[in-house]
């Protein structure tokens, strides 16, 4: 770590930087990352060299720890130069604030000394997994999908369903931790109509011993009502919250990400294309400038409300850590719905500049057709998608306001 970046105001405001650097790399290297199916070996090597994956690795374990809002300020301005290279380093860079949260001393000394560049994705699409207690951890096997991160990653997070006690009405998960070198990438991604360099492999591991203490259970259902292993560890809020809360912030930062390339791209047309007709820039026509205002305004919203995200995140891990009061999951949904509106507020700001722009940009091979098919993605996740959760936000207001009883 760079010597010289040690107040946190000036740390941040020098690896963003770094990050918007990269953004002439990142755009020309588009279309290779997408035809690679994730990140080239160049942007890989450049963003290693801005020391940009340790963001929320302890200090101990030589990152830089600082706060989550300044993580999505850095996700965003990758995600602005290549939004696919923004996915992958979102969700592949982001998980060493649950190492650090729910993994003991040992074990994160493991993980963090592994490798210097942490990175490991998460997958909870598990198909035939396995989990055979043996003596000393488990004997897993299994296969994991939509593993975005995995490309250059030094570890994998794999989940596998537990059998439910009689008495268990959640749903009881196992997390593992593999090195890189004891699993396998699949050669499955890339053939989707967008995100496609956003390296979300498929993941397949054949009988790997995982110890014990490279492992943590948890049910997906219940909140947190005390500090984590991790804030004992580092004494740092960051490190004891509720992943419920922080899942989708990663890419709601790309989400903004994405709509600022997308206006990047507009300006640049309006600055330099007449109106069709006339032989004037499309920069004085007003249409064209409703346009883009509308669209900064919306991207700037959607900015608004991620930074706020990663500041809440932090405060309610606080008030849990020092047991004032716990992370619930009805505030972990209410956090997860404010980054999918931020989410739907990026969509609606490429909709409008890709709409207006005039079929003549919008080549196959052109920036604004890449990023209206990512977008795309984005909200289309089937699994994902915020308005088939939203009740329960609202049963769980009914629940705590009003006594109100609903089904499980």
């Amino acid at each position: 770590m760079n010597a010289m970046l040690q107040d946190h105001p000036e740390t941040v405001r020098e690896l963003v930087a770094r990050a918007a650097a990269l953004r002439p790399l990142l755009r020309e290297e588009q279309a290779a990352t997408e035809a690679n199916g994730f990140p080239t070996r160049r942007v890989y090597d450049a963003i290693v060299a801005a020391e940009l994956f340790n963001i929320l690795t302890p200090k101990r374990y030589g990152g830089y720890e600082l706060n989550l809002d300044d993580f999505y300020r850095v996700v965003i301005e990758i995600a602005r130069g290549c939004p696919e290279t923004g996915w992958w380093f979102a969700l592949g860079t982001g998980h060493s604030a649950q190492i650090a949260s729910y993994f003991d001393e040992r074990a994160q000394a493991e993980i963090f000394g592994f490798r210097r560049n942490f990175q490991a994705p998460w997958s909870f699409a598990v198909a035939k997994t396995q989990a055979e207690k043996v003596d000393g951890g488990y004997r897993v096997s299994g296969t994991w999908y939509y593993c975005s991160g995995v490309p250059y990653a030094s570890h994998f997070m794999g989940n596998i369903p537990l059998p439910k006690d009689a008495d268990t009405t959640g749903t009881p998960m196992l997390t593992v931790v593999i090195p890189d070198g004891s699993f396998t990438r699949l050669d499955n991604w890339g053939d989707l109509l967008g995100m496609k360099g956003s390296g979300s492999h498929g993941v397949t591991v054949e009988d790997v011993f995982v110890p014990e203490h490279m492992t943590f259970s948890f049910d997906a259902d219940l909140g947190l009502t005390g500090p984590t292993l991790g804030y004992g560890v580092h004494r740092n809020p960051l490190y004891s919250g509720l992943f419920a809360a922080f899942a989708e912030g990663g890419l709601s930062a790309m989400s903004t990400g994405l709509a600022y390339a997308a206006i990047d791209e507009y300006e640049e047309l309006v600055a330099t294309r007449n109106t069709p007709g006339r032989q004037t820039l499309r920069a004085y026509n007003p249409d064209y400038q409703r346009s883009l205002g509308m669209a900064v305004a919306l991207a700037d919203s959607a900015r608004a409300i991620t930074l706020a995200g990663g500041a809440l995140y932090l405060e309610n891990a606080a008030l849990c850590a020092r047991d004032i009061e716990p992370f619930t999951v009805e505030k972990a949904m209410r956090m997860d719905g404010t980054y999918h509106t931020a989410e739907r507020l990026a969509y609606e700001a490429v909709e409008i500049l890709v709409r207006t722009a005039s079929s003549a940009a919008l080549k196959q091979d052109g920036r604004l057709s890449r990023y209206m098919r990512d977008i795309l993605m984005t909200i289309s996740r089937g699994h994902d998608q915020f308005e088939f959760r939203a009740a329960g936000i609202a049963q769980a207001l009914l629940t705590r306001n009003r006594n109100f009883s609903f089904p499980a």
